[in-house]
């Protein structure tokens, strides 16, 4: 296998984790709460997109880098929001 085929199986099998992880998310009456591990999903999925994506970051694409930047901003933004829950509860 090439490396650049065993970097996809690996980051997508980290996107898959990820994603797995963040179903620890839950969403009741009581509010938008989670656990360390669907936070460190969240970070699992975000280098998992700029892995995917690194090639067009280095050459400096504009649209991935507004794409990916909000996703880090959008991603991050739940975390914060979870730990102040967490904090002020």
């Amino acid at each position: 296998m090439d490396n650049v085929r065993k970097r996809n199986i690996v980051l997508g099998l980290l996107f898959a984790v990820g994603l797995f992880l963040m179903g620890g998310f839950s969403l009741d009456q009581l509010g938008f709460h989670s656990d360390l591990i669907g936070i460190l999903g969240t970070f699992l999925l975000i280098g998992s997109y700029i892995g995917f994506n690194w090639s067009k970051l280095k050459s400096g694409d504009h649209k991935t880098r507004v794409v990916t930047t909000w996703v880090i901003i959008l991603l991050l933004l739940i975390v914060i929001l979870n730990v102040i829950e967490t904090v002020l509860s």
